[in-house]
């Protein structure tokens, strides 16, 4: 019963670490962008987006825990056990609290 509630114990903490974060973007977030009229064009020329290198990492740890942890549950409504991904899991998660 424990392998079975461990995989919930890892996403309900993934939850807990994510909701301050989460919740602290949604009040940065401004769309102060005017609305196009019809026939203008939107896009005359393109941009370049600068991310911080320390945003990325954290995102691309955020998004490969998110796939993990959605695998893991497909795997455990199958009744499936992968112990190498519950372990990268783990260890995904607390890299992303260390550093929060």
């Amino acid at each position: 019963m424990n392998k079975l509630n461990a995989p919930l114990q890892v996403v309900l903490a993934y939850a807990l670490v994510t909701a301050p974060a989460i919740a602290q973007m949604a009040g940065d977030l401004q769309f102060n962008r005017p609305t196009p009229v019809v026939g203008e064009a939107t896009c005359s020329s393109p941009s370049k987006v600068v991310v911080p290198k320390a945003m990325a990492e954290r995102a691309r740890l955020k998004a490969r825990l998110a796939n993990l942890l959605r695998e893991s549950l497909f795997d455990d409504a199958k009744g499936i056990v992968n112990i190498a991904r519950e372990k990268e899991i783990k260890r995904l998660a607390n890299k992303l609290k260390k550093e929060n």
